[in-house]
Order: C-alpha cells, then structure tokens, then sequence
C-alpha cells in the first residue's frame, strides 16, 4: 500500500510542478524582453499604485495583483527590484483575444 501511495504522491507533486515551471519560465522570459501589452503583477511592490515606478501605468489593480503596463522596455526588471513577487506578460484583450490587434489604414 505504500508504494501505491509514494507512486500517487509522486504523480500529483509532478502534476503541481509542471504548471508552476511554465509560469517561471513565461516570468522569467518576460522579465528578459519585457514585451507583452501589458503585465500582471502577482502581489504588487506597493500597497498602492503611487508607490510604483513613475513611468508605470496602472490598468486595475486590487491590492492582491495588478495590471500594468509602460513604454519603457525594462519596466519588469524595475517591478521585480521594488520588491514583485511574479510579473506574468499579461494582454489587455484576455488570455482568449486569438485575433491579431489590427492596424488602422494607412
């Protein structure tokens, strides 16, 4: 009975890992390229949004996460240094939005 259950055990702590890599490694590149429309900050750096870097717009925020975004390219890194626990490339549209954004005519 033993085995069977370190054989289960085995099975659900891979199970949990895995979601939690994928989320590291989109963290991870994302805080290398910093390009997405927009970021979702998991337990922001400030209690409000006036403590966060100047250029930073905020798009919502409810004190548990917050959407961000900036003009400035390395305005990640900047979040991660005033103390964000997980910065995920985050799009404006939903997660769903599969159409490409368009472009007005030129």
């Amino acid at each position: 009975m033993t085995r069977r259950l370190k054989s289960v055990s085995k099975k659900v702590a891979l199970a949990a890992a895995l979601p939690l890599a994928v989320f590291l490694l989109f963290a991870t590149v994302f805080a290398i390229t910093g390009e997405a429309p927009a970021a979702l900050v998991i337990f922001p750096p400030a209690r409000d949004p006036a403590g966060l870097p100047e250029d930073i717009e905020v798009l919502r925020w409810d004190g548990q996460t917050a959407v961000v975004t900036s003009d400035n390219l390395d305005y990640v890194r900047r979040l991660y240094q005033s103390g964000a626990v997980l910065v995920l490339p985050f799009r404006k549209s939903g997660c769903l939005a599969l159409q490409p954004s368009r472009k007005p005519a030129v």
